[in-house]
């Protein structure tokens, strides 16, 4: 009894398997899709058209011509969006628009251990705002310092619009110094904001606040810097004197795809945030009797000069063989060597250094930007013409890297006061006479080798600068070392520690420094040995 019916139900089940699943198989399409933690089988089709084709009412092309329909006016009502996280968040809305957030966030222990000098001379050649009634004259440091600090913390928002190759890129900094400027240590400031065009690879447009094409160090983004922090040289030959981005529009080629590659830029030349028309210099009143001298630098004129002029850029760059890009180590391991030549020049003119009096407040974060590039001892010199060139290299091969730049910037000076009146000129014994700076140049070179592939990373460095040829006691020389590992063999989850010893020299004569030169031990090396721990998280 239970033999024959057992052979029933499986002659029952045999008949439906090839008779009602082979005729509906053609029709019955759908997928598995997993809801509130199970599986569950969603069918692809419209019930209504199923039932017509069961039925006979309408024949199978009816049904695929009617399957067609639908599918077309589903997709249009519902469109293709999706959510991903790689490299960061990325949302894609079908094939018009694409939007990647990523954040970067650099925290950071720093140790310094200061010579003698430091304490005794101080540098009054180049720190942040200098002189004038308030008598800034020269920052020392009489103790070592221990600091904890977010240098770099950064919001990213790129993608494309309309078109894959029309992109867009706004990034925003609240970047921490070491001392608060003007309380600005942490504020939000726009750091990238720019439009641009692919859509031929050989001349793509941009335009914007952007980087400017030219030196390697500062197209590099610290993100995938071997160390925590840029050379002193590598930051004083920008492009601008200042930083690595300006405001303006470059066109190049896409380096992705070609050996030889260019990019021209023309820009405002005086940094991200900033138009020719926002750098002034106090001006003094005229003579006046009703007004007593010892006033007369408190209340000024908003004095605007050759702000017509703007800054060039040009940069030609050979890959060798390979792409070795701007990341500085080696951390793809490559297989074969990975080298590239590359030459940039930069003019800029009419740079209005007239002032480098603290208490002339109406360009001062324009003047705090070009000391903190460590060109500071520029300021008060007048309005000057700058002509800069660099000629850069690097290479990479199984995890070994090296890199090197060198500098040269002839700096002349077009006018002295351009017409106005930039000091008091009661003050003109404290200003001292004039000074002929000469012409900067430096260089550096840096040797890399991940001794565990794309995990940890051995590298040193040195870098030297003359800030001005015709002074002496002034070279700048930095000598470093660092390890960096990372935990996920890419640079979004890493740990920097490295060392750095740095010499300058605290002699060599500069406008409006004039006073301090006769102080004993002038013209010493300030030396600093500085340990920066640093952690990054770049998702």
């Amino acid at each position: 009894m239970r033999v024959s019916t057992f052979f029933r139900i499986t002659a029952i089940a045999g008949l439906v398997v090839a008779g009602t699943v082979t005729a509906t198989q053609a029709v019955e399409e759908g997928q598995l899709v997993k809801k509130d933690g199970k599986w569950e089988y969603y069918s692809g089709e419209d019930p209504g058209l199923k039932y017509l084709l069961l039925k006979g009412i309408i024949s199978q092309e009816d049904y695929d011509k009617g399957l067609r329909v639908l599918e077309t006016k589903e997709r249009i009502s519902k469109p293709n969006f999706s959510i991903d996280v790689n490299n960061g968040l990325n949302i894609r809305a079908g094939d018009k628009f694409f939007l990647k957030l990523r954040l970067l966030t650099q925290v950071r222990y720093s140790h310094s251990a200061y010579n003698e000098g430091w304490g005794t001379i101080g540098d009054s050649r180049n720190p942040e705002i200098l002189g004038g009634q308030v008598e800034y004259r020269a920052v020392s440091k009489q103790s070592d310092s221990n600091q904890f600090s977010v240098p770099r913390a950064r919001l990213q928002f790129l993608g494309y619009a309309f078109d894959p190759d029309f992109r867009y890129n706004i990034s925003w900094s609240f970047d921490q110094t070491t001392w608060d400027q003007e309380g600005g240590s942490g504020r939000a400031s726009l750091l990238d904001a720019y439009i641009s065009s692919w859509h031929i690879p050989w001349l793509t447009i941009q335009a914007g606040q952007q980087r400017v094409w030219f030196n390697r160090a500062t197209i590099s983004s610290m993100a995938t810097s071997t160390f925590a922090d840029n050379l002193i040289v590598q930051n004083a030959f920008a492009a601008n004197q200042q930083s690595s981005r300006d405001i303006g529009v470059s066109i190049s080629s896409d380096e992705d795809q070609y050996k030889f590659n260019y990019a021209f830029g023309i820009w405002g030349g005086v940094g991200a945030n900033l138009a020719r028309e926002g750098t002034a210099v106090s001006q003094a009143l005229p003579n006046n009797s009703s007004l007593p001298a010892a006033q007369r630098r408190t209340f000024n004129y908003d004095t605007r000069v050759l702000t017509g002029e703007m800054m060039y850029t040009v940069r030609l760059l050979y890959k060798i063989s390979g792409n070795p890009g701007y990341g500085q180590g080696d951390i793809l391991n490559s297989r074969t060597p990975q080298m590239a030549i590359a030459f940039g020049y930069a003019y800029n003119p009419a740079q209005n250094y007239l002032s480098s009096i603290r208490s002339d407040i109406t360009d001062r974060a324009y003047r705090q930007r070009v000391t903190k590039a460590y060109n500071g001892r520029l300021l008060g010199g007048g309005i000057w013409d700058f002509q800069t060139y660099e000629a850069d290299f690097i290479a990479k091969y199984q995890g070994w890297s090296f890199q090197a730049e060198g500098y040269y910037r002839h700096q002349r000076v077009r006018n002295t006061d351009s017409g106005t009146i930039p000091f008091d000129p009661v003050t003109t014994t404290v200003l001292g006479p004039a000074v002929n700076l000469g012409q900067a140049y430096g260089w550096y070179a840096q040797v890399g080798k991940y001794i565990i592939p794309r995990k940890l990373e051995l590298a040193i460095r040195y870098g030297f600068m003359d800030p001005s040829t015709q002074q002496v006691n002034d070279l700048v020389k930095e000598f470093g070392a660092a390890i960096n590992y990372s935990f996920d063999g890419t640079y979004n989850n890493r740990l920097v520690v490295d060392y750095s010893n740095i010499t300058l020299g605290s002699g060599g004569r500069a406008p409006d420094r004039f006073p301090f030169e006769s102080q004993p031990g002038f013209g010493r090396d300030l030396i600093e040995n500085r340990i920066n721990v640093q952690y990054q998280f770049f998702f």
